[in-house]
């Protein structure tokens, strides 16, 4: 199983009462109220959390470093291997002169809040910080991250049924993020991590903009093509609540992405011509029969699809699970057409994520009024996010050959900082 097991810790326990504060005054739920309670206790868990950060003077100490998987401007990803025995994993360095401690904290936190759900990266148990970085670990996706597929298909995309495999997936990701109260805030191939050449499964990554609900959202910090028209036409220092409904506009961009190897325009606003002649399209009434180019290339459904995900109105947005209603459609990527697989198999998934969601809205809904905090309902015990608060002994360096699989690439180096 995915989920990372419950640990034992030294402290006393720590109730689901405790992590959401003090409930003196119950008043109806509301939207408003569950982000503040899932805010509260994610704070709550990032306190708790500062104190069992480990520190190292050297991660090679712990790990042996293989290679890079990628970099950004605040950090970068390392492929490790635990020395005291153990599966490779991505190792997240993020610069302690970059990243403040509380959003390394909150982003680790978050991580391990949503690691029994498949869709979504798990992250490992044991923070530490070296004189230079804050780390952590996380599972290693060895097939790499779907914009990295995509660039090998040259505006071609990914077969029909991989494309429905990995809409199926990241729906039941994103729901299942939405129904504890939290936001993703940045779906794009980028943070689509994949495990086999035919996606049977992806997962979503890289937690470091999911916020609860409510919380405050500035306008994107340059052109995206992944960021909702909503947040495109704010200005500095306005904000607008994070909600859902962003993750369901960027679902929504993923979808043309996977299935054309290409974003549908640089910045969903005027005076982009793309998304201008989509936008009009959209809102012109009667709605012209024909789509413009490139969305003529779809089928009716997978255009019914993209008008509920990419509705330029967050209010009626479509939720991401919509996608479910869709898959034994024809999406009209017949071009696409050669990946192996059947759709029973998606179908499958598909009835599995529907129940998962019929489950989660009967485990996570109150029967009586009262304040609804989702996150420590998913973990009323904190210790599991730490472990046991140790970590492995030094091993010495293993023997050549001893690690099967994990040789650097031709001409990559073997990593010896940090």
């Amino acid at each position: 199983t995915l989920a990372p097991p419950p640990q034992p810790w030294a402290g006393p326990p720590v109730s689901p009462t405790a992590l959401s504060g003090p409930q003196t005054h119950p008043v109806p739920t509301s939207a408003p109220l569950r982000q503040e309670d899932t805010a509260t206790a994610l704070q709550r868990l990032v306190e708790l959390t500062a104190t069992r950060v480990t520190p190292v003077r050297n991660l090679r100490v712990l790990y042996r470093l293989i290679r890079e998987l990628g970099s950004g401007s605040y950090g970068r990803v390392l492929l490790a291997r635990p020395r005291q025995g153990g599966p490779a994993v991505a190792l997240k360095l993020l610069r302690r002169d970059s990243v403040l401690r509380t959003t390394f904290l909150r982003e680790f936190c978050v991580g391990r809040c949503v690691s029994s759900h498949p869709g979504l990266l798990q992250t490992l148990a044991g923070p530490l910080q070296t004189p230079r970085h804050f780390a952590f670990a996380q599972e290693y996706a060895p097939y790499g991250d779907l914009s990295g597929m995509l660039k090998e298909r040259v505006r071609r995309g990914l077969p029909e049924l991989l494309v429905k495999r990995v809409m199926a997936q990241l729906a039941g990701a994103l729901d299942f993020l939405h129904g504890r109260g939290l936001v993703h805030a940045d779906v794009k191939p980028d943070n689509v991590l994949v495990f086999d050449p035919v996606c049977s499964r992806v997962a979503l990554g890289d937690l470091g903009l999911t916020r609860p609900e409510g919380s405050p959202t500035p306008a994107p910090p340059g052109p995206l093509p992944s960021a909702p028209p909503e947040l495109c036409l704010l200005l500095p220092p306005d904000t607008l609540p994070l909600r859902p409904a962003l993750d369901s506009w960027g679902l929504g961009v993923l979808l043309f992405c996977a299935a054309t190897a290409c974003f549908p325009w640089d910045v969903a606003l005027a005076p982009d011509p793309e998304f201008e002649a989509f936008a009009g399209w959209m809102t012109t009434r009667p709605q012209p029969p024909q789509p413009p180019p490139p969305w003529d290339q779809f089928a009716p459904p997978a255009l019914a699809l993209f008008q509920g995900l990419l509705d330029l109105d967050p209010d009626t947005r479509s939720p991401p699970l919509v996608v479910l209603d869709f898959l034994g459609d024809d999406w009209g990527l017949e071009r696409n057409r050669e990946g192996p697989g059947s759709l029973e198999a998606l179908w499958a998934s598909a009835s599995a994520l529907r129940a998962q969601a019929g489950r989660d809205e009967r485990a996570f809904t109150c029967a009586s009024p009262g304040p609804t905090c989702l996150l420590p309902r998913l973990m009323p015990d904190a210790s599991h996010l730490w472990g046991r608060g140790e970590h492995p002994t030094p091993a010495p360096n293993p023997a050549p050959g001893q690690e099967q699989g994990t040789a650097p690439p031709p001409g990559q180096p073997v990593l010896r900082a940090f």
